[in-house]
């Protein structure tokens, strides 16, 4: 069966599941908790809007503030395991922890374990704290001590991460040169006020820049592509969140998302999908649809 997104994506209990993320194969959703994503077996892209993370075995990704997840491609045998955290018990665990490793995690969630043979022990005890996650979280919230025991879990796993990370990487955030750090600042930016804001200049007054600057910072750091493309990037995903609720017309859709014509929301997500907002709804009930025949016939 594939997994409950919504279950997940809104979860407020520390949560675990063994996954194929066949859920977010078809349209992105908006995780409202951290996560800790590890990847068993197979490949898949990760997308998260502006950004994409390779997964294959022993790969793994921390979205410390949650975001917009879609699975934009996989293997046959993608599988991962998942671990989400609402914000509430991330704010009670990190109070002891250095600040300086959580920068490093905002600049580097992607970790690659076959990478760093100075770790050779990293996989297998990523993986043992998976396993206590599985033992502790994996069925409903235990009625006693139930709290106390994601935060507890939490706050250790953090630790025990952030002991496991050599010096010379954590200083990685720190020696960001300036236009690195502008960067990650536009793409953090973009992922929070892209439904409303479109314009370059209003990111680049928000950093205190001109337009032209970010330009400039955003194509030397990112092999060329311009800010308008994240921007874009981003917003269509967003819409397509929005076109997976079926109480929203795509006029108020246009609305939310801060286009006053309707006929110009549909040439934008037109050229950006190659099809109609209408097309790429009628789209989604037909998979969903599908997946419902299928559960039934299983």
């Amino acid at each position: 069966m594939p997994m409950d997104v919504t279950f997940l994506s809104d979860a407020s209990s520390v949560r675990y599941v063994e996954d194929t993320l066949a859920a977010l194969a078809h349209t992105p959703c908006h995780f409202h908790c951290g996560l800790l994503m590890v990847c068993t077996e197979g490949r898949g892209i990760i997308s998260t809007g502006v950004q994409q993370y390779e997964m294959c075995a022993q790969t793994e990704l921390i979205l410390l503030d949650g975001s917009l997840i879609q699975l934009a491609d996989a293997s046959p045998d993608f599988r991962v395991r998942l671990l989400v955290f609402p914000k509430e018990v991330l704010l009670k665990a990190v109070l002891p922890i250095d600040t300086e490793y959580l920068d490093f995690l905002h600049h580097v969630p992607f970790f690659d374990h076959k990478a760093h043979e100075q770790l050779p022990d990293s996989w297998t005890n990523i993986n043992l704290w998976l396993d206590m996650a599985r033992l502790l979280f994996a069925a409903e919230k235990p009625v006693r001590y139930g709290g106390q025991l994601e935060q507890n879990y939490l706050q250790s796993l953090l630790m025990w991460i952030s002991n496991t990370i050599p010096p010379r990487f954590l200083s990685l955030a720190a020696d960001y040169g300036r236009r690195q750090v502008l960067c990650h600042q536009f793409m953090h930016l973009v992922h929070e006020h892209s439904i409303q804001e479109h314009r370059v200049a209003f990111y680049a007054d928000r950093l205190c820049i001109t337009p032209r600057y970010l330009n400039e910072v955003v194509r030397t750091c990112c092999k060329g592509k311009t800010p308008k493309h994240f921007i874009n990037e981003q917003l269509t995903a967003e819409i397509k969140v929005l076109l997976n609720e079926p109480h929203l017309s795509v006029s108020e859709i246009a609305r939310r998302v801060n286009f006053q014509e309707p006929t110009y929301f549909s040439r934008f997500f037109k050229r950006a999908t190659g099809m109609s907002p209408q097309a790429y709804r009628d789209g989604l009930s037909a998979f969903e649809n599908g997946q419902e025949h299928l559960a039934k016939d299983a």
